[in-house]
């Protein structure tokens, strides 16, 4: 039984080394030679530094991975193995419809199903310097989605314990622009909950759900939109 619906996207690249070397007059001196590291010196793995404001996914036409490279992942949480079950994601628009059934059989006290979006082309991004996030969100079947903020640590991501903000939202889609100082772990996660700033120094994903206490009988239908970061 999980307390945590989290799978961890693929989230590693390996680091290149190259040396500048400039044509010029014979007055210049010899260019340096490259250092190469030892084996012991083990390169962290790459992040992608933040720049201006970055489109974390433009649109949704496949199910399974962005236009920008990011894996899409389903998940489905319950306090009783079986309370909740989601269906494959599909596409309406270019929006990534999640949908699924929660059930009130197990008397779970807490549930729910959502996706992940991973990172650009599954590398972490840098992004302390961002304030906002911004993310097309709609749902049919409650007036809040819950948001996440996901890092590369599984057993974080397993325990729910990176920061997330409730989001209010309609049955129409709608673009909702979150100030990221909102986010914050879950109370539950106490000394294990993962604080923002740690966070947006490696950011491996995006996840979006929609989760329930106690858990009843009920159908789940939301969709997710373009998702952005802002300065």
């Amino acid at each position: 039984m999980k307390f945590g619906p989290f799978l961890a996207p693929a989230a590693c690249a390996l680091l290149g080394a190259c040396a500048q070397f400039r044509a010029g007059s014979q007055a210049e001196p010899a260019p340096k030679p490259l250092v190469v590291p030892l084996a012991s010196q083990a390169a962290a793995p790459n992040v992608q530094a933040d720049s201006a404001d970055r489109l974390w996914a433009t649109t949704f036409k496949n199910p399974s991975r962005t236009p920008e490279g990011g894996v899409i992942t389903s998940f489905a949480f319950s306090e009783k193995q079986g309370d909740a079950l989601v269906s494959p994601p599909a596409v309406h628009g270019d929006v990534l419809a999640v949908t699924g059934q929660f059930f009130g059989k197990g008397a779970s006290q807490w549930g729910g199903l959502g996706v992940n979006i991973g990172a650009p082309r599954s590398i972490p991004v840098k992004a302390g310097d961002y304030r906002f996030l911004t993310i097309r969100l709609s749902s049919a079947t409650s007036t809040r989605l819950r948001v996440r903020l996901v890092g590369p640590d599984e057993a974080t991501q397993r325990l729910g314990c990176y920061p997330m903000v409730w989001q209010a939202v309609k049955p129409e889609v709608a673009e909702y622009r979150i100030a990221l100082e909102r986010f914050a772990p879950e109370g539950y996660c106490g000394p294990k909950g993962v604080a923002l700033k740690p966070t947006l120094e490696s950011l491996t994903g995006i996840e979006v759900a929609e989760a329930a206490a106690p858990m009843r009988d009920r159908t789940v239908s939301f969709g997710v939109g373009a998702i952005g970061l802002a300065r």
